[in-house]
């Protein structure tokens, strides 16, 4: 039998209203679609719960103009489902029906697809997929109008405007039991994705999915450049993080930043033999403590293989080789540009200024408990990122922290401008807590999280 004839109601001249009286439940994707449609309703309530007891995101409140679609598309979305609830218990439901497209049409589907350039995870997989669900989205909405007493069209209406919602759901199961670290957004979207384009386009739902998914990448990977494709390509995690490669940098960073001890007879070893060295004795030597300096300077030591005083780009190069970065990504301008700049060594000062830039993400604080007032919290953040403890924060480094975020380059730019009016290329606590309230709100728990900000059992 034809999904479409199972509903019943394609037809406004064949359709038995109301709706709810004449659901087919012994039929099996009618009752998937059912139980869905309910427990979508059930997790919509705990996400906005959720959304006004926690900050949003900092890269939807930078910009006036994002700031003002994301209001826009939770109250369109917010009413659209409620029209589409109500059309499906009315006698008549022809003006919800029409109530619910319009919000959709006008309001929510223009607003997504206005954020799903920013979106975080796997762009290569969420950014065609999302495109998709959001176009099927708009053309339900579309014969909604012609249809308004179509079950199917209003059912799938309701079910598609639902993907950001089951997505928070499989993130906090995801992040609860500890899943897909590392690719937890893009894991949680997939899985909404799979989970409902099946309930408007049955069973080769996913199979068209894949198809839009694998079409496009193929378009785009030989239409840009090697750099787009890499960025395409790789993680934007939802959680307060570098870029992957950088996490990995700092890590191996971090990792010899645990060495004291043991780091002069390192340098006799091999670069891969001194890098296993290192993992190996993560953690033995207690000096989390140390200064960023001090920490710099055993680091120093740690890749200084010749032990000359001096870092050269095949040191370098060795040593980010063996913490897995590959040639093409060891040339971004964080990594060798930005520490040797066209020079073939690097003094200790040099890489010390690096390294403390670079330290920023993964600095550390222990407190015996979480500060209770707004400028208590603000400062822990503004210390915690504040790692060389000068009192003022790098534009250019907030500007990194943005961009990481998903916010588009220019609006990260943008925005950090306006706040350092005084072309000083720092932001001070002041401006910090009294201009940045939507990052260090969002930051509070989730430097916790992360480790970043340690609370004493």
């Amino acid at each position: 039998m034809n999904f479409l004839n199972i509903m019943n109601t394609t037809h406004p001249e064949v359709a038995k209203l109301p709706h709810y009286k004449h659901v087919e439940w012994d039929h099996p994707e009618v009752a998937f679609r059912m139980y869905i449609s309910y427990i979508s309703l059930f997790f919509d309530v705990a996400v906005l719960v959720y959304h006004f007891s926690t900050p949003f995101h900092p890269k939807f409140y930078v910009k006036t103009t994002r700031r003002r679609m994301l209001r826009l598309h939770i109250a369109s979305g917010c009413l659209e489902i409620l029209a589409c609830v109500a059309a499906f218990y009315a006698e008549d439901p022809t003006y919800y029906a029409y109530a619910a497209a319009t919000f959709a049409a006008i309001a929510h589907v223009p607003s997504t697809f206005y954020q799903i350039p920013t979106v975080l995870g796997i762009k290569a997989f969420l950014v065609p997929s999302l495109n998709m669900v959001t176009a099927l989205h708009g053309y339900f909405a579309l014969n909604l109008v012609l249809n308004p007493t179509s079950a199917y069209y209003l059912q799938s209406t309701y079910m598609t405007v639902h993907i950001y919602a089951w997505s928070r759901v499989f993130f906090a199961l995801y992040y609860r039991f500890k899943l897909f670290e590392g690719h937890r957004f893009s894991a949680a979207m997939l899985t909404s994705g799979m989970l409902l384009v099946p309930t408007v386009l049955g069973l080769r739902g996913n199979v068209i999915l894949l198809t839009v998914v694998v079409i496009s990448d193929i378009f785009l990977r030989y239409s840009n450049n090697a750099e787009f494709w890499v960025s395409w390509t790789t993680e934007h995690p939802r959680e307060l993080s570098s870029s992957p490669e950088k996490k990995v940098i700092l890590e191996a960073l971090i990792t010899a930043a645990e060495v004291s001890n043991a780091v002069p007879l390192l340098a006799t070893q091999s670069p891969k033999e001194r890098y296993a060295h290192i993992c190996a004795t993560v953690m033995t030597a207690n000096i989390r403590n140390l200064s960023p300096r001090e920490k710099a300077r055993v680091v120093f030591r740690a890749i200084d293989a010749n032990q000359d005083n001096e870092l050269s780009t095949t040191e370098f190069r060795d040593f980010l080789l063996t913490c897995g970065i590959s040639q093409y990504e060891m040339e971004d301008k964080m990594m060798l540009q930005s520490l040797f700049n066209g020079q073939k060594t690097a003094s200790f000062n040099d890489f010390c200024a690096w390294f403390t830039k670079n330290w920023i993400h993964s600095n550390t604080i222990t407190i015996p408990r979480m500060p209770s007032t707004p400028r208590g919290q603000a400062k822990l953040v503004f210390d915690t990122l504040d790692s060389d403890s000068s009192g003022h924060l790098d534009v250019q480094e907030l500007q990194h922290l943005l961009v990481s975020w998903g916010l588009p380059a220019n609006e990260a730019e943008g925005y950090l401008k306006t706040l350092d009016k005084d072309e000083s290329g720092h932001i001070d606590f002041q401006e910090f807590y009294h201009h940045m309230s939507t990052v260090w709100k969002f930051a509070v728990q989730s430097f916790v999280d992360e480790g970043k900000i340690r609370i004493e059992e």
